[in-house]
């Protein structure tokens, strides 16, 4: 049986397979859930606009001790009925923020619970998995064991005790479960992850594991079964239906669950259930899917994501994912949110009020993934009216009444460039700006493409408003409503050029309002996608749009009365 070595890593740039983690339903979704499968929708939508086969996977995490407890209180007859309802809210708050997700997957779905027994017994078989006796302190809320070193009493209650990585409870227990060697892979890890730099990003992030890696004391192994007499609700261990298998081993199989399964994995072979790319029919082996994954993960389940699931791979001899990406949490005004402070955010009353794609987008433009964000629904607000005021605007006054769009396409589409900009010979600021204007339309596709493939969402919009800036001022100087004849056309077609290019682009980021921006313009619909994202490459745009009532693309919006 091979164990962890040097698999052939024939990484395909036109395939990939992106997850966040899956959610654990003890309770309603929330902003941080959100913005996880946002950053996944976006690089998925956009892997799929550059002709790519993509997958997109997300789900939920429906084992454990606090999915047991939260359905008792909540007076359920069974925790299958309770995890039943909340899995619906998920779905729910992917369809209200335009979530295009592949599978939804559940921790109870068949495949997976085969999955997980398949992983414990490659495990098992290759000697990583043995039964002992463990003492320590536990947290239920986290449902993992915390060393002495990092459990402190609890500063406003001295009988209770806290662990310090996330502040939770914790209680001491002694109980027989069966371990994993995770010591055995310190050194193996250390070692991957040094050879790999891009296989934890942010760089920050990889800094953060291997220390805790080569802190004093090693990397001790860990407990990867509960006692059913204390754990009902789990998966049971392979020939021990005495233990149920720990939440987190559990739970981490989805990635390889959601690709079609460990041997598929193994065998490279095509899985059953067929997965074919959006838009084709080009079949991918789940051991190619696998190697082009990457997790997208929040902050505070790092170790789970870049040290055990590493390890259990490695031990089950299947290769690892391609990159895990860690993003920050989320603030509101700057404190951290809390329903006991009453500052928690709902996603769900803020796309219902400002609209999908203004969440999207104020999410991606006021984050970053190496420090926390802040949600201020005022910022909210005005991003919505920013998109109606720069880019909505831009498109209502070159398709007004005095201008013809249509004519302004069909004479200069088709012109080579240095012709066009002969015809600005006699005013040389306005020939300058409308040059800038398209050598930053020449480079925007490229840069948008790295931007993205990076998670940098905030770099990415920016660039796109320094383009909308430039268009909305090359209209305000040049006032083409003074102007006559082929330098008027040319003020229109620019802006025009901008604003196409800018909402094909953006179709991954804004899906709707992308479509409303470029039906004002009557874009023919098979002419959005990448072929047509540089200048003079659509000639038949334009048709109807400076006729007289037609609907605005996007309208102001109050502020929410709270």
């Amino acid at each position: 049986m091979r164990l962890w070595g040097p698999w052939h890593r024939r990484l395909h740039s036109q395939v990939s397979h992106i997850t966040t983690p899956i959610f654990y339903p003890n309770a309603r979704p929330h902003l941080g859930h959100l913005y996880s499968s946002l950053l996944c929708d976006v690089f998925h939508r956009w892997q799929l606009f550059k002709k790519g086969s993509s997958l997109f996977t997300t789900g939920t995490d429906e084992h454990g001790l606090k999915i047991q407890a939260a359905s008792e209180r909540a007076g359920y007859a069974s925790p299958r009925e309770f995890v039943d309802n909340l899995c619906r809210d998920f779905v729910k708050l992917d369809r209200a923020g335009d979530i295009r997700f592949t599978r939804f997957i559940r921790t109870t779905d068949a495949d997976h619970v085969e999955n997980v027994r398949k992983l414990w017994k490659l495990c098992d078989l290759n000697g990583f998995i043995y039964r002992g006796e463990h003492k320590g302190w536990y947290s239920v809320s986290d449902e993992t064991f915390y060393p002495e070193s990092k459990v402190q009493r609890s500063g406003t209650d001295a009988d209770k005790f806290i662990n310090t990585e996330t502040g939770n409870e914790v209680v001491y227990h002694t109980e027989t479960n069966y371990f994993f060697k995770l010591s055995a892979f310190r050194e193996r890890l250390v070692a991957y992850i040094t050879e790999n730099p891009r296989f934890i990003d942010p760089s920050a992030k990889r800094l953060q594991v291997l220390r805790e890696l080569q802190e004093e004391g090693g990397l001790p192994d860990i407990s990867i079964s509960r006692p059913s007499s204390r754990l009902k609700w789990g998966i049971d261990v392979p020939g021990d239906p005495s233990q149920k298998v720990y939440v987190w081993f559990d739970a981490l199989c989805n990635y390889v669950s959601s690709v079609g399964g460990i041997d598929a994995i193994l065998q490279d072979a095509i899985p059953e259930v067929a997965l074919r790319h959006e838009g084709g029919n080009l079949e991918v082996s789940s051991a190619e899917w696998w190697r082009n994954t990457t997790h997208v993960i929040g902050k505070d389940i790092i170790k789970f994501h870049t040290i055990y699931w590493p390890a259990f791979l490695m031990a089950a001899g299947l290769p690892l994912p391609k990159q895990i990406v860690v993003h920050s949490h989320w603030l509101s005004n700057g404190v951290k949110m809390s329903k006991s402070l009453g500052n928690v955010v709902d996603p769900l009353l803020m796309i219902d009020h400002y609209g999908r794609d203004a969440m999207r987008w104020f999410l991606l433009e006021n984050s970053q993934l190496e420090d926390d964000n802040n949600f201020q629904e005022d910022k909210l607000h005005s991003t919505r009216e920013l998109l109606v005021s720069k880019w909505g605007n831009l498109v209502n006054r070159c398709c007004g009444a005095k201008f013809n769009l249509q004519r302004a396409v069909a004479t200069f589409a088709s012109m080579d460039r240095e012709t066009l900009l002969n015809l600005l010979d006699g005013d040389q600021m306005l020939k300058e700006a409308v040059q800038k204007l398209f050598t930053e339309l020449d480079m925007i596709s490229e840069k948008m493409d790295g931007y993205i493939s990076r998670f940098e969402s905030r770099a990415a919009l920016r660039n796109v408003w320094s383009v909308i800036d430039l268009s909305n001022t090359l209209i305000q100087d040049s006032k083409p409503w003074t102007k006559e004849g082929p330098q008027q056309d040319v003020i229109i077609y620019a802006c025009m050029e901008a604003s196409r290019i800018l909402s094909i682009l953006c179709q991954p980021i804004i899906p709707s309002l992308a479509a409303r921006l470029l039906d004002r313009i009557d874009v023919p619909l098979d002419r959005r996608s990448v072929a047509f994202t540089k200048v003079g490459t659509d000639d038949l745009y334009g048709r109807g749009s400076n006729e007289r009532g037609r609907p605005v693309p996007l309208q102001r919006k109050p502020l929410r009365e709270q």
